[in-house]
Parts: structure tokens; C-alpha cells; sequence
């Protein structure tokens, strides 16, 4: 089985002199869901899969599924090559921090919406937006090197649901981090401080 990415957000940012293109990886479908079918009406789909949503023109037989969106951020060179992807870090940390909502375990995950980053203190931070946890919750990633990628962690806001738009920004010299939260019809502001360890 795979996934298609179809990122939702896009972001650049330079290493050692060449461009890596950070991608949030949501996936979606067309608006009359016309192709998205049950992995259960493919014929030779495993059954701990009958559940899941899949791509119609996309998956030919039960061992050929292909779903939408990675569930994933994945980083990209300048010729378009796979550098570097979050794999299921992001629904596994939302499982740990129990912000997971398994209803969307079928269709998407967490949904991966937004993607800013951040260039401070010698380094490079990508802020993940996952629209579909119980609250509202950004994935904190170290891209600095992009072949080196590390989760830093994940702020997870209590009143707000689903973030749709991510920006940094500075002011006065400070760093912060605006998000807005599209079901919640909320906008929160953190500032954005270095961990010293």
C-alpha cells in the first residue's frame, strides 16, 4: 500500500547551497468523493484494511491500494526527489500525547494542513499543522539538515480545533508563531523560544 502525497502546504528553505522544499502532506478527494471507495470493495484487500479509504483510479487490486495523503511531511530536493519523510511519527505522537482521533484512522490521519518554518539560532524549525487531532495540535521538526530531520516536539493548544494557516514571525526581536484554527474560528500566538539544555 501507498499513499499519495498531495501536499496541502508547501515551504523552501537552503542547506549547503541547494533548495529542499518541505511538504504537508494532507491528501483529499474530489468534492462529490467520486474517488474514494472502501478498501473492502477492492477485491483481494487484506482485511485489517477493509476499512480504509482509497483511491478508486488509483488502486487496481487488494494488493495495489493507494490512499490519499501521506499522513506525513516529507522533504524534497530542488529536482523533485524524496529526501526525507515523517513516516507515521506524526499519528504516533498524537497517540502518545492522546490527541489522536481514530475516527479519521480511515481516511487521512491527522491530516498534515499547514507547514511554516523557522531559520533562528543556526538552525532551521518546520512547524507541522495537523488538522484532524481532538485539539489543535503543530508538530515542532529540526530540518536543519534535511537528511537529518528530528521531531523537537509538539504544541498541543486546549479550546482550539484543526490549524489551518501556520506563520512565523518576528517583532521587537522577539520570534513567534501565529496559527489560525479553522473549525475553532480561533487565532493563537506563542512565542517561540530557545530551549537551552
Amino acid at each position: 500500500m501507498k499513499g499519495l502525497y498531495q501536499p496541502d502546504a508547501l515551504a523552501n528553505y537552503q542547506y549547503k547551497g541547494r533548495t529542499y522544499i518541505v511538504m504537508a502532506n494532507e491528501g483529499d478527494t474530489r468534492e462529490d468523493d467520486g474517488d474514494k471507495v472502501r478498501a473492502s470493495k477492492i477485491n483481494g484487500s487484506p482485511s485489517d484494511l477493509k476499512r480504509l479509504n482509497v483511491s478508486l483510479p488509483d488502486s487496481p487490486s487488494g494488493d495495489k491500494l493507494v490512499t490519499f495523503g501521506g499522513r506525513s511531511f516529507s522533504i524534497r530536493d530542488d529536482q523533485g526527489r524524496l529526501i526525507y519523510d515523517s513516516g507515521s511519527i506524526l499519528d504516533a505522537e498524537a497517540i502518545a500525547r492522546n490527541i489522536y482521533d481514530d475516527k479519521r484512522s480511515d481516511d487521512k490521519g491527522v491530516e498534515p494542513e499547514g507547514v511554516t518554518l523557522l531559520k533562528r539560532w543556526g538552525k532551521v524549525f518546520a512547524f507541522i499543522g495537523l488538522e484532524r487531532t481532538k485539539t489543535s495540535a503543530v508538530a515542532v521538526f529540526d530540518i536543519t539538515n534535511p537528511r537529518a530531520v528530528s521531531l523537537v516536539d509538539m504544541i498541543v493548544t486546549d479550546g482550539d480545533i484543526s490549524p489551518e494557516g501556520l506563520v512565523t514571525y518576528a517583532y521587537q526581536g522577539r520570534q513567534y508563531l501565529g496559527i489560525s484554527n479553522e473549525v475553532s474560528n480561533t487565532t493563537t500566538v506563542y512565542e517561540i523560544t530557545r530551549t537551552r539544555q
